[in-house]
C-alpha cells in the first residue's frame, strides 16, 4: 500500500483529523484576511495622512500671510519688533473693533464645520478667539488649520477684538473674544503631553509625583503659578521690611569642612552660626534668605529636605522679647500685604479651598477674655496668660506651659508642663487657640530647654523652659526664635560632651570671646509659611522643585553628618 491510500485510510478511519485540518485552514484563512484588512487600513490611514499633509504644505504656501509657523527669533529683522503685542488682561470693551495682535499658549481647541475656537492662556489670564469662515475673509483652510493646532503650543493670534452677547465664563476676558484673522505658531507643542494645564486644575486627575516629574507643566495651571507669585511676594516682604529696619542681607556659605576632618565636606543646616559671628562683627542686625539642608526622612506633608530659609540675627539690649517683637510684626506686615494680591488668593482659592488667615484678636475679645497688653503693662487675667504686645498689632502670645493646659483641657492623656507636643498636639493646639482666640496665628512663648538647641539662653524663673519662641499657622509651626547663649564659657558648657563641632569650631567660639553682644535671632522656612498660608495639603506644592530624597548622593556617607548639634 503507497502513502497516498495509507492517508486515504487514515483520513477515513480518523474523521477528527479532516475536521482539524479544516479548521486549521479556516484559521489561517482568517488570520490571513485580518492581515490583510489591516495592512489595508493602515495604507489608507497613511495615504489620507500624507494627504493632509501635502494639502497642510500646499496651503503653508498659498496662506503664509494668513497661517503658518512663526519666523524664528534669531531669523528676525531689527524691524520686526515694530509690532505691538497686546496682553491678554488689557483686552476689554475699550478696544472694541480695533486689530490686536496676541501670543499666548492654546488652551483648547475646537473645530465645528464652519467654526474654529480657541481659549488662549497667558499665565493667569484667558480669552476666547474664534474664526469663522467668510468673517473677516477667514478662509476654510484658517479654520482646518487652527483645529490641527496641539494644546499648550504657543502661537500668534491678529484680530480684531469684539464684544461677546453672553459672557464668556470660562475666561478671565469675558466680555470680549477675538475674531481671528491670522494664526501663526512660535512654538508647537507635542501631541503627547505628560498632561495638560486642563488636567492640572483638578486636584484628583494627576497624582503628586507626576505633577513634581512634569513641574514646568503643572506651573501652567492657574493655581500653582499663583503659589509661586505669592511665595515671591513673602520674600520679597521679608526683605521689604527687614531692609527698613536697617538689616543688612548676608550670604553665608553653603558647603562646610567637616569640624573632626574625619568626614567629606557637608551641607550646612543652618546659616545661624555665620550670623551671629556677622553680629560680633558689629553689623548688629542681619538677615539671610537662602537654601538650607536637612537630613530629615522626607516622606511627611511638611518636611523637606532643601527648603528656603528666611533667618534673622540681631543684638539685644534687654530681652529677647526685642526678637520676638521684630518676628511679630514681620509676620504682621507679611499678612497684610499679601491681602492686596486677590487674582492669585482667588486663583489658588478655585483649586484649594482655604478661608482667609486670621492673625488678630479682636478688640472685644481682648476684653472679654482679660488678655495682657505688655506695652501698657496690663497683666493677662486670662485663664492661658494670653497676652499681645500692643493694640495696635493684636497678634496672640501664649506660654508654652499654657499650650500644654489648653491641649490637656480637650484630650483624656494629659501632658506635663515642659512635655513635647506631638504633630497631633499642635494641631488640636491650633484647633483650640481658633477656637477660644479667634485667630489662625499665635506665638508659643518659652519653650522647654531640652528640645532647644545648647546655644539657647535658659530661662531665668525657670531652668525647665528657655527664652525661645515658636510661631503657629493653622497648627503647624513655620518658624522659631531664641536667644542666643553670647559668652563662650557658657555655650562650652552647655554643649553635649560628645559635640565636638563646637568645641572645634574656633571661628565661631572665637566671636564669642572677644567681646560679644547679647543676640538673639529666628528661622522660618518659606514653603511652610506658604504653605500653611493658604491651606495647602501638601508643602511640596509650595516648593519648585522638591524631588531630594534623604538617600540623594549630596548626603555623602552619612545623612546625619549635616546636623552640627550645636545649631
Amino acid at each position: 500500500m503507497n502513502t497516498s491510500e495509507v492517508s486515504s485510510q487514515q483520513a477515513a478511519t480518523s474523521p477528527s483529523l479532516v475536521v482539524s485540518a479544516d479548521a486549521q485552514r479556516v484559521g489561517e484563512s482568517k488570520a490571513h484576511k485580518k492581515l490583510r484588512r489591516s495592512s489595508v487600513r493602515r495604507h489608507e490611514e497613511e495615504a489620507r495622512a500624507q494627504e493632509k499633509a501635502d494639502t497642510l504644505a500646499a496651503n503653508l504656501i498659498v496662506f503664509k500671510g494668513t497661517f503658518g509657523v512663526t519666523v524664528l527669533p534669531q531669523e528676525q529683522t531689527p524691524a520686526s519688533h515694530a509690532q505691538t503685542f497686546h496682553e491678554i488682561d488689557s483686552l476689554n470693551m475699550s478696544l472694541e473693533g480695533m486689530s490686536v495682535i496676541v501670543r499666548a499658549r492654546v488652551h483648547t481647541v475646537t473645530k465645528k464645520g464652519k467654526l474654529a475656537f480657541m481659549m488662549l492662556r497667558d499665565n493667569q489670564c484667558s480669552v476666547q478667539a474664534t474664526a469663522v469662515t467668510g468673517d473677516l475673509q477667514a478662509p476654510k483652510e484658517l479654520i482646518d488649520f487652527i483645529g490641527q493646532i496641539p494644546v499648550e503650543s504657543i502661537v500668534d493670534v491678529v484680530g480684531v477684538v469684539a464684544r461677546v452677547e453672553v459672557p464668556i465664563n470660562i475666561a478671565t476676558q469675558r466680555d470680549v473674544e477675538v475674531k481671528i484673522s491670522k494664526v501663526h505658531i512660535v512654538s508647537q507643542a507635542s501631541r503627547a503631553l505628560p498632561f495638560t494645564a486642563q488636567d492640572a486644575k483638578i486636584n484628583d486627575a494627576i497624582n503628586l509625583s507626576t505633577r513634581l516629574d512634569h513641574r514646568w507643566m503643572d506651573l501652567r495651571s492657574q493655581a500653582a503659578n499663583a503659589i509661586f507669585k505669592i511665595q515671591s511676594r513673602v520674600g520679597q516682604y521679608f526683605r521689604e521690611f527687614l531692609t527698613d529696619l536697617d538689616f543688612t542681607e548676608i550670604h553665608s556659605p553653603r558647603i562646610a569642612r567637616h569640624s573632626t576632618k574625619v568626614r567629606d565636606d557637608i551641607l550646612t543646616e543652618s546659616p545661624q552660626l555665620y550670623a551671629q559671628m556677622a553680629v560680633q562683627g558689629d553689623l548688629k542686625r542681619v538677615f539671610e534668605v537662602g537654601p538650607v539642608y536637612r537630613p530629615y526622612h522626607s516622606n511627611t506633608h511638611r518636611h523637606l529636605t532643601e527648603f528656603v530659609g528666611l533667618d534673622m540675627e540681631m543684638a539685644i539690649n534687654e530681652h529677647y522679647y526685642e526678637v520676638l517683637d521684630v518676628a511679630e510684626a514681620l509676620f504682621g506686615f507679611m499678612f497684610v500685604k499679601l491681602l492686596k494680591h486677590t487674582k492669585e488668593l482667588e486663583a489658588i482659592r478655585a483649586q484649594y479651598t482655604f478661608e482667609d488667615l486670621v492673625f488678630q484678636v479682636t478688640p472685644e475679645t481682648i476684653a472679654e477674655l482679660g488678655i495682657g497688653i505688655i506695652d501698657e503693662n496690663v497683666p493677662s487675667t486670662d485663664e492661658y496668660l494670653a497676652c499681645i504686645h500692643n493694640r495696635e498689632r493684636r497678634m496672640i502670645r501664649i506660654p508654652y506651659a499654657k499650650c500644654i493646659a489648653l491641649v490637656n483641657s480637650s484630650q483624656p492623656h494629659k501632658l506635663e508642663e515642659a512635655d513635647y507636643m506631638s504633630v497631633s498636639d499642635e494641631r488640636l493646639l491650633g484647633r483650640l487657640v481658633r477656637q477660644r482666640y479667634g485667630v489662625d496665628w499665635f506665638v508659643c512663648d518659652g519653650l522647654p530647654a531640652t528640645f532647644r538647641r545648647c546655644c539657647t539662653m535658659p530661662s531665668a524663673g525657670d531652668d525647665r523652659f528657655s527664652n525661645s519662641f515658636g510661631v503657629y499657622v493653622r497648627g503647624t509651626k513655620v518658624a522659631s526664635g531664641a536667644q542666643r547663649l553670647h559668652h563662650a564659657s557658657q555655650l562650652i558648657s552647655a554643649a553635649p560632651p560628645n559635640n565636638s563641632a563646637l568645641v572645634h569650631h574656633i571661628p565661631f567660639t572665637e566671636s564669642l570671646q572677644c567681646g560679644s553682644w547679647p543676640h538673639g535671632g529666628f528661622r522660618a522656612g518659606l514653603e511652610r509659611i506658604v504653605m500653611q498660608y493658604l491651606s495647602l495639603p501638601n508643602i511640596r506644592f509650595a516648593s519648585l522643585s522638591a524631588k531630594v530624597e534623604i538617600d540623594a548622593p549630596i548626603f555623602a556617607h552619612d545623612p546625619k553628618s549635616l546636623r552640627l548639634p550645636f545649631y
